[in-house]
């Protein structure tokens, strides 16, 4: 007969359950338990310890292809280090273009940077990731064997193929009398395709009537685009590869796929993804960690939050490369737009500054606090008639207007566009009359695409999203 093992005194533990003030034992429900779960789980720690080891992958990726990493804006940022990213690189492809029966071309997100990019270098990598997607179940049988279908962003599985589609058939319509699509059969189902490609004539139609100079644009690429789709578990190859007949975009999601809530043990799916939920409230971002990545990774569950703190302190040195100069909005020649720390260079004693950030500037300038991100949009709806009003004179007196905010790139080019889309021509350099013509639609959406151009590194969030010519018209007096 079995007789159990009864453990010495002196090493025997036990657990004393000690019940609420009420005096009753709180017991907590499947859901709440799996909140807490999740809650502990899913630390700033765990967080950033599971980028890094996804960056890792992405860097393999990168020497495997020989192609520059430009990381899609907001998740993507996160996994590839400044210093490893390519010059001026960085795309705004969003999952949202890509949800089922929401499928969309933006022409407010043009990332016509990206075919300098791919063409000088002969293709490029683009970096993503998602800590939830659709998972697309599809029984692929090859003799044996039961293939299952891969978790992608979106923005990789379906945004980036419909752009390289209507960029094909701008670029190349001797070879692409018509949009094709390009996608992923672990990604899209033939039906979800088929659906796609009855709207592709129109994103096209829509693209061409932006006006650009298509001659320009094909001098970045010689040859068509064509996406390559890579996760994980995706086997690379043991050279890199050379591509004859396209210019390749090697499309990369980081993360690794977990099952239900999408953790294993301490490993996160997607951490840097809805960064604004975990990283906002420390002032942490994509720069600051990777600056000083090495003491933040050392950093236990007690101790993070302080050095997170002081790593944000301190900020992101000049070697990052994060902060951009003065740029030029072409082909105007007095419109520029700028980071709040640029402007303590130099001297605009006879100019216009326009200063959108909440920090105030020790030069004189119009003040126009507006916060960054989605935040600013109902504050610039406010704020734009009364800016409208005091640039009259500037614009008539012809004098340089420099627009600020924080980063360069967020609200600066969104105010930006509103004031060129009223005073300017196409050509950049005759101002309309006033008021201005009734509807603006597609002047927005075409300075839109010039100052995609101009700013060499677009932010990761939308500025042009401030500005919806399609839900609310601003015309000079009348807002």
């Amino acid at each position: 007969m079995f007789a159990p093992t009864i453990p010495d005194s002196d090493s025997f533990e036990f657990t004393i359950f000690t019940p609420a003030d009420d005096g009753d034992f709180t017991t907590l429900t499947l859901p709440q338990l799996n909140n807490h779960i999740r809650r502990s789980t899913r630390t700033l720690r765990n967080r950033l310890q599971s980028i890094y080891t996804d960056s890792l992958f992405v860097a393999a990726v990168a020497r495997t292809y020989s192609l520059p990493l430009i990381p899609n804006a907001r998740a993507g940022d996160w996994y590839v280090p400044p210093l490893q990213r390519a010059v001026g690189g960085s795309t705004y492809f969003k999952s949202t273009d890509g949800h089922t029966n929401e499928w969309g071309f933006s022409l407010r997100r043009l990332n016509l940077g990206l075919l300098s990019i791919a063409g000088e270098h002969n293709g490029a990598i683009i970096v993503d990731s998602t800590r939830r997607g659709k998972r697309l179940r599809r029984r692929i049988r090859l003799g044996d064997i039961l293939l299952i279908s891969k978790r992608f962003p979106d923005s990789l599985a379906k945004t980036v193929p419909i752009w390289i589609s209507v960029l094909n058939a701008a670029l190349f319509p001797e070879l692409f009398p018509a949009p094709v699509l390009y996608t992923s059969p672990l990604a899209v189902t033939p039906h979800e395709a088929a659906a796609i490609e009855t709207l592709l004539p129109r994103f096209l139609r829509e693209f061409l009537e932006l006006g650009l100079d298509l001659a320009v644009l094909r001098g970045h690429v010689t040859k068509p685009l064509r996406p390559l789709f890579i996760t994980p578990t995706s086997l690379l190859p043991s050279e890199a590869p050379q591509f004859e007949e396209f210019t390749p975009l090697v499309l990369v999601t980081a993360s690794r796929m977990m099952k239900g809530e999408g953790t294993e043990g301490e490993y996160i799916q997607g951490a840097g993804d809805d960064h604004e939920g975990w990283a906002s409230t420390s002032g942490l971002t994509p720069g600051i960690f990777w600056a000083h990545h090495e003491s933040i990774l050392a950093a236990d569950e007690e101790t993070i939050s302080t050095v997170v703190s002081a790593a944000v302190t301190a900020g992101v040195g000049d070697s990052m490369g994060e902060e951009e100069g003065i740029t030029l909005v072409k082909p105007t020649g007095n419109i520029f737009i700028a980071p709040l720390q640029a402007m303590a260079r130099g001297s605009f004693a006879t100019s216009v500054v326009v200063n959108c950030s909440l920090a105030p500037l020790s030069l004189v300038a119009i003040s126009t606090p507006i916060p960054p991100g989605k935040r600013g949009n109902k504050a610039l709806r406010l704020a734009a008639p009364g800016l409208i009003t005091d640039l009259t004179d500037a614009v008539a007196a012809g004098r340089n207007i420099f627009f600020v905010c924080d980063s360069g790139n967020d609200v600066a080019p969104a105010v930006a566009l509103i004031f060129l889309s009223l005073f300017y021509d196409d050509d950049g350099t005759t101002p309309p009359l006033l008021p201005g013509r009734a509807d603006r639609r597609v002047q927005v959406r075409m300075y839109g695409s010039r100052e995609t151009r101009s700013i060499k590194r677009t932010s990761s969030d939308d500025w042009r999203g401030y500005w919806r010519p399609d839900r609310r018209r601003i015309q000079r007096g009348a807002c």
